[in-house]
């Protein structure tokens, strides 16, 4: 889906909730984090290639049912041609979808004639007719595959690149199309003769699919993660699912439980708000809420039974004794009103049964009552909080009352502040000094509200100005605490990057041992700053590595004419490179000492190997120095497997979810504060930024499987969550009753 289709456009209007709260991202930023998604594309469709490559050089594809049979002269050709050229397809792919990309970072888009060719592929003569077909039907359906996260990915990738909307549809450079198109450009290059690239192109679109797909997730994770629109929530499932119904937001969502909770919606709904936009309405008026042909109830009448019934409200919100009010309403616990010990807005519908004459009035009330079930319900609330949203429970419905779109609209003043209230409250010890003060603060909102609030809702927007105030005090110290955790997460993890590409190098290697204790300390350190500074695909990664593959060549023996020259070449450099720009701590200074004196020695001894091997062997051995561990081709098992539900719930964790964990016989809520970068761990933190615990994908996935963790509360707020939750239930209701 394009952002800009009308599909879309109708689409956005139910899912962009709000994007307040996206970070400030200035270019240089931004510059970063498009490098982190090319990388994080480029591993993954790199790690997706090669097993489908090595299976069209086998002749042997995946989707072949009798693997005993044997391959057709197409295959034979595919497998040939793959043998001949395919290992160089996985880097021209990466060099050719960087080239595209950086021009459409420059604004040139996808011509015309690139767009037809990803869908329909000409047919240029008879004989490709088949290959066409099917290279199409593959296209179209990594295309479908992607769709579900094709709309919010392309919205974050506009904000990212800085484009404002258009009139066309948004030409997303991680799209199936760009993936395609890089296939058939490369394919083309490599495999002209017969039109062999079609078919080649083919295996590969449908064996990189699923992973397409996956990687799309990803990036809207990542992207979600680095506050790019935060607040479009990513949702998966395990691939294989049924189809769960498309989620309701804001507007949408009022009106499905407003036509759920009475009969009568569809009429009282037929006519627009005439306040939407504008002011709060003044008592009476029901923010225009007044139906038209069927309506006729609701004119003058409908304005004086609703000024009663916010009279009844206002008596009620202070507690005071009023003779000649309706005898039902002495069904209504005074004490639990006042004290906010209990939903009292049940009974207070029956009480006001015969006032309320119209179907927002008692849905207004069932909706409210709903979200204070929800509160009361809540088990990760502390009472204490959940008494501030008892004593302020009439105030709610008498805002809600005087204005629906308290309820309808996510960004009303009113509902802002009840849902930073409870986000606030999450995870909160009452005994604690931070605890007492909040409470005591949200008393005193509450308090004054109840006092003060008449018909003017502009008390609650004071009230979350205030409640905002002393949060932020507290947001920076938990920032604080956070920003040094995943400082020591990223270095760590830089540290593990590192040795990794050590080691890789090492393995099944003699290396002298001056030699070794160097790389495994100076280098590993090197490495590991520049990782943490400028990424693992950086010319400067690069570059450290390719001096290790040098020092660990130049000292293995040289048994050819060809190899000794090139050694003779290589020293002086290699020579300048390990003496320039090191620690100069002692140890250190030490270790590259050491490996300074012995490397001449080593290198003499290299010299003077004798020949043992076959010339064809030695020429190769002169010419090649070591190749990069990335280059390593890689098994069928790195093939995408099925996720499971619990690794799919892993995937859909956004920052701010909050999990309950099982440890050591209590249970301790702590809230994804971090992911970092290509989903290689999630930090949770404490309500005070602290670290609770770090997972890998794999350890989360494993927790959640043997039930000693769960979703507590997703990053959705309060009024939404309750509103969700009490459609859900009604519509239950509604088809069990119609089963009947």
């Amino acid at each position: 889906m394009n952002a800009d289709s009308p599909s879309a456009q109708a689409a956005q209007k139910q899912l962009v909730v709000d994007v307040e709260g996206s970070g400030d991202m200035d270019p240089a930023e931004a510059d970063l984090l498009l490098r982190e998604c090319l990388s994080l594309m480029d591993k993954r469709l790199a790690a997706a290639i090669r097993p489908a490559l090595a299976d069209l050089h086998a002749a042997t594809p995946q989707d072949r049912n009798d693997a005993t049979s044997k391959p057709s002269v197409l295959e034979r050709d595919m497998s040939h041609a793959v043998r001949s050229t395919g290992e160089e397809f996985v880097s021209r792919f990466s060099i050719e979808f960087k080239q595209t990309f950086q021009r459409r970072r420059e604004g040139k888009l996808r011509t015309r004639g690139e767009r037809d060719e990803s869908v329909a592929l000409a047919m240029v003569d008879h004989g490709s007719h088949t290959a066409t077909v099917a290279l199409k039907s593959a296209v179209l359906a990594m295309r479908e595959a992607t769709l579900e996260e094709a709309f919010a990915l392309d919205l974050r990738v506009r904000t990212l690149l800085r484009e404002a909307p258009s009139g066309i549809s948004f030409d997303n450079p991680w799209s199936a199309d760009y993936i395609c198109d890089a296939f058939g450009n490369v394919g083309r290059e490599l495999w002209p003769e017969h039109g062999l690239w079609r078919p080649i192109m083919e295996r590969l679109v449908r064996a990189t699919t699923q992973q397409v797909a996956a990687l799309h997730r990803e990036l809207n994770v990542l992207l979600q993660d680095r506050d790019v629109l935060p607040t479009l929530r990513v949702r998966t499932r395990a691939r294989g699912a049924s189809q769960q119904p498309p989620e309701l937001h804001g507007r949408a969502l009022y009106d499905k439980l407003f036509e759920v909770l009475d009969s009568d919606a569809r009429a009282a709904l037929s006519v627009p708000s005439a306040n939407a936009g504008g002011a709060a309405p003044t008592v009476g008026t029901m923010g225009g809420n007044a139906p038209g042909a069927a309506g006729a109830d609701f004119g003058q009448q409908g304005a004086q039974i609703l000024s009663t019934l916010v009279g009844v409200l206002n008596h009620l919100q202070r507690g005071q004794t009023v003779a000649g009010l309706p005898p039902e309403l002495a069904s209504l616990d005074r004490d639990a009103l006042r004290e906010g010990s209990a939903n009292q807005l049940r009974a207070l519908k029956e009480a006001v049964a015969d006032q309320s004459g119209s179907a927002t009035e008692r849905v207004t009330i069932d909706i409210v009552a709903g979200v204070l079930d929800y509160v009361f319900d809540d088990p990760y609330l502390p009472s204490d909080i959940k008494t501030v949203f008892g004593r302020l429970q009439i105030p709610i419905l008498k805002a809600a009352l005087l204005d629906r779109r308290v309820l309808s609209d996510p960004q009303h003043p009113t509902r802002r502040f009840l849902d930073t209230l409870a986000q606030a409250s999450v995870d909160l010890q009452p005994e604690s000094a931070k605890g007492r003060a909040l409470i005591e603060l949200a008393n005193g909102l509450a308090q004054r509200i109840r006092d003060d609030f008449e018909d003017d809702l502009s008390i609650f927007e004071t009230a979350k100005a205030e409640l905002d105030a002393y949060l932020e005090v507290e947001r920076a110290d938990a920032e604080l605490r956070l920003a040094d955790a995943v400082a020591q997460d990223e270095r760590a993890d830089a540290l593990r990057e590192a040795r990794a590409a050590l080691d890789v190098r090492l393995a099944a290697r003699t290396v002298p041992p001056e030699v070794r204790d160097f790389l495994e300390h100076e280098f590993v350190q090197r490495l590991t700053t520049i990782c943490l500074e400028d990424g693992l695909e950086g010319p400067a990664w690069e570059g450290q590595l390719a001096i290790v593959d040098d020092l660990l060549w130049s000292v293995e023996p040289k048994t050819s004419a060809g190899a000794r020259k090139r050694l003779v070449e290589l020293v002086p450099s290699l020579l300048r490179s390990i003496d320039n720009d090191w620690s100069a701590e002692k140890d250190a200074q030490a270790r590259r000492e050491a490996l300074l004196s012995c490397l001449f020695d080593l290198h003499v001894r290299s010299m003077k190997a004798v020949p043992g091997v076959p010339d064809s062997v030695e020429v190769a051995e002169a010419e090649a120095l070591p190749t990069s561990a990335a280059m390593v081709p890689a098994t069928a098992a790195t093939v995408l497997r099925e996720l499971d539900v619990y690794e799919a719930q892993v995937y859909s964790l956004v920052r701010g979810d909050w999990c309950a964990f099982k440890s050591e016989g209590e249970t301790v809520l702590a809230r994804l504060a971090w992911r970092a970068p290509q989903q290689r761990r999630l930090l949770f933190s404490h309500r005070d930024g602290s670290t609770a615990f770090v997972h890998t994908p794999e350890s989360l996935a494993e927790a959640f499987r043997s039930r000693r963790a769960k979703v507590a509360i997703e990053a959705v707020p309060l009024f939404e969550r309750a509103m969700t939750s009490l459609f859900a239930s009604r519509s239950r209701q509604t088809r069990a009753t119609t089963a009947e």
